[in-house]
């Protein structure tokens, strides 16, 4: 950037004040040149100054437009271009997400940078995937996987080993698809779908002239366990069918990535996770990734019309701030937050007669209750306790086992961005209403 300021100042003056310049702008700089997620995280100033300069490139910024579409980015007031980062014209186009958008060279810029930082900060934690940001939270990027297998396989029916997890469920519905459930056996405290039953429904629907595509489930609340999704993909490899996987957290914990890893061996179409339960941002955006660059395409191509920039700026935003050495950072802290509140539950159940669940989950935990676990909950969120869930022995859906569990229970949580403080006060209050 080039600016012509000899004269107004003393030309050391001048000099030192373009050098000091030169050190800001260079961070930006390195952003657009690298086109991955900084080590260290860069200060909200920046990031803003980036936006901006971003936004600025988009055609309702220039100052002596003729704007005469019907979609031409009018926006009545300053609230609401600062609620977009001022990227009214959105992403995408009406027949691709990710395509450039005449109008908008900065937002697309923007979207694009988004997806290559994405990449990189995936590779960083292990998976070497391509990726897409998308302008919708878990259940509708799920929709989004399902109609693209549907329109490149001819899906027609998606196979769902249990969990009762509503927003697969209605993402099947909303996009007209016929759901076939692989129902949930009890192992000891553990809720499990069997692999061999998932591959007997997938055999089942081929002999009925079907196109099956599975839908396993890497990340839930115990005591369901998380799909075998290495076995699943091996299977679908070997019927040549899709896989998509709801992983809407699994970035966060290696225990979860490695399992990614495995399965990413075979078939895998897509994996798709959350925003906000990973990266720290609002409600509103989802995170797809896989090795099939041409299943990410088609994922692209159905998603209906542009899309707000909003969730998109949030992802960006999040992996600048947060920084690739600050994240591996807050993983150790999470998993070192739920080794802290397994030994409080375990010492908390032996004071109550209790009993912690047998589990496998870095994320949540479960203690049983011989008190109405609603109540429980209840009592815990006026104590202003948000998060833990009260599950009923007999609430199928709430235990995903489609018979009675044995236990009425509590799943406490531990996720990504807890403090060790949060875990002390969460069970100290637990103790005075169990």
């Amino acid at each position: 950037m080039e600016l012509n300021i000899t004269g107004l100042i003393p030309k050391h003056m001048e000099n030192r004040g373009k050098l000091t310049l030169k050190e800001n702008l260079k961070i930006i700089e390195n952003i657009l040149k690298q086109r991955k997620v900084p080590e260290n995280g860069i200060d909200e100033e920046h990031i803003k100054l980036l936006l901006r300069l971003l936004s600025f490139m988009d055609t309702d910024k220039d100052p002596n437009v003729v704007q005469i579409g019907e979609r031409e980015a009018r926006v009545y007031t300053k609230l609401q271009r600062e609620g977009v980062f001022d990227f009214c014209h959105g992403v995408g186009r009406s027949g691709n997400l990710i395509d450039p958008q005449p109008k908008a060279p900065g937002a697309s810029v923007m979207y694009k940078l988004t997806n290559k930082l994405l990449e990189s900060f995936l590779k960083v934690l292990g998976l070497k995937v391509r990726a897409i940001a998308t302008p919708v939270a878990t259940g509708m990027s799920l929709a989004l996987c399902l109609s693209a297998s549907r329109k490149k396989y001819n899906s027609n029916v998606v196979i769902y080993p249990y969990a009762a997890h509503k927003s697969p469920i209605k993402a099947t519905s909303f996009i007209g698809m016929r759901m076939r459930l692989v129902e949930t056996v009890l192992d000891g405290d553990v809720v499990k779908v069997d692999v061999s039953d998932i591959e007997d429904a997938i055999r089942k629907e081929i002999r009925n002239n079907n196109n099956p595509v599975v839908l396993s489930t890497l990340t839930f609340f115990p005591p369901r366990k998380s799909d075998d999704i290495e076995e699943i993909a091996k299977i679908c490899q070997e019927y040549d069918i899709p896989h998509i996987i709801n992983g809407a957290y699994a970035i966060q914990n290696f225990y979860y990535i490695e399992r990614l890893k495995k399965a990413l061996k075979y078939r895998v179409d897509a994996v798709v996770s959350s925003s906000d339960k990973n990266l720290f941002t609002p409600i509103g955006g989802g995170i797809i990734y896989t090795k099939d660059e041409s299943f990410l395409k088609e994922i692209s191509l159905n998603y209906p019309g542009r899309a707000s920039a909003n969730p998109i700026v949030n992802i960006l935003i999040s992996l600048l701030a947060i920084g690739t050495k600050n994240y591996i950072d807050l993983m150790k802290q999470q998993k070192e937050c739920k080794k802290l509140l397994d030994e409080l539950l375990d010492d908390l159940a032996k004071k109550k007669n209790e009993r912690v669940l047998n589990v496998e989950n870095p994320i949540s935990s479960c203690i049983t209750t011989k008190k109405d676990p609603l109540d429980v909950a209840g009592k815990l969120y006026n104590l202003r306790v948000t998060g833990p869930r009260g599950v009923r022995r007999t609430d199928k859906f709430g235990t995903c086992y489609l018979k009675e569990y044995p236990y009425d229970y509590i799943v406490v949580n531990s996720a990504i961005g807890v403090r060790k403080e949060d875990i002390y006060k969460v069970v100290e209050k637990l103790d005075k209403v169990l």
